[in-house]
């Protein structure tokens, strides 16, 4: 069996600790044994990545550090934690300078960046690691009669040098979301726009404004439900009128998890599904 290490980031944690559960089925439905990086520590992202990288590549190194030493790559669903892990991989691995001075500090812990682990996200985890072919023959249902709308969120697609697909053309999620048996709706009016998580902190009114456009886009558009593989842009986006699931969590259902099993229940607005 493949194992993969599960970095937990900070949407695995208080209220959120269901997207642990969901992942560990997903991995569970897709023959992957997860095995979490009980020692990880926040990416930084959103916050220490936008003043200080020296303390974001020591962090991120240790991250994957504790991959490496478990002999796994990383995986995370979190769209956030993707970039800044994946940056901070592209870093060490393009400046043998840098890696070296993090690898002392690193070695105070007894760990080491080697920079062997790869960085996988929900969907290049299944498209590279899983593979398109296997991921569909574990699917042991359809869920029709549902129009889906995708949204990717940023971070995944941006920066162009970690983005997992064609910034301008990305195909991935509709790879993802096609064999489950659902009808895609794209090309819907903000379906693009960020889900203004981030900004909840700072800036809740802006936070607001940006978690509904894309919404109502796609509602729009026709489509029943929002699909995203990000966890964040989820918490950002659900309790709206247009509801809004994880891929995951369809992945999951469509491969014999109940909806309570797959925490559809736990949404604040009610999704319905025909199974």
């Amino acid at each position: 069996m493949k194992k993969i290490g599960i970095y937990p980031g900070c949407c695995f944690q208080g209220a959120d600790i269901h997207n642990y559960d969901i992942t560990v089925d997903f991995l569970k439905h897709m023959g992957v044994e997860g095995v979490l990086l009980e020692r990880a520590a926040c990416c930084g992202g959103g916050v220490i990545d936008e003043t200080n990288k020296k303390i974001v590549y020591g962090l991120n190194a240790r991250n994957i550090a504790l991959a490496e030493e478990k002999g796994v790559d990383l995986y995370t669903p979190c769209n956030t934690c993707y970039m800044i892990i994946a940056k901070t991989k592209l870093a060490l691995d393009s400046n043998p300078e840098l890696k070296d001075k993090v690898n002392e500090i690193l070695a105070e812990e007894g760990l080491e960046y080697k920079g062997e682990a790869k960085i996988y996200h929900t969907l290049n985890l299944i498209r590279d690691f899983i593979g398109l072919d296997e991921y569909k023959k574990r699917i042991k249902r359809q869920i029709s009669g549902i129009k889906i709308a995708p949204y990717y969120g940023c971070h995944v697609l941006a920066p162009n040098e970690v983005a997992l697909d064609d910034p301008e053309n990305p195909t991935v999620l509709r790879e993802v979301l096609e064999p489950l048996g659902v009808e895609i709706i794209e090309g819907y009016e903000n379906e693009d726009t960020c889900c203004g998580y981030h900004a909840r902190f700072t800036e809740p009114s802006q936070k607001e404004r940006l978690a509904i456009k894309p919404l109502d886009g796609a509602k729009e558009a026709g489509a029943d439900i929002v699909a995203t593989p990000c966890p964040l842009c989820h918490k950002a986006m659900d309790g709206y009128d247009e509801p809004i699931l994880q891929v995951t969590q369809l992945i999951n259902v469509a491969c014999g998890s109940t909806p309570e099993e797959a925490g559809i229940n736990l949404n604040k607005t009610e999704v319905k599904l025909s199974l």
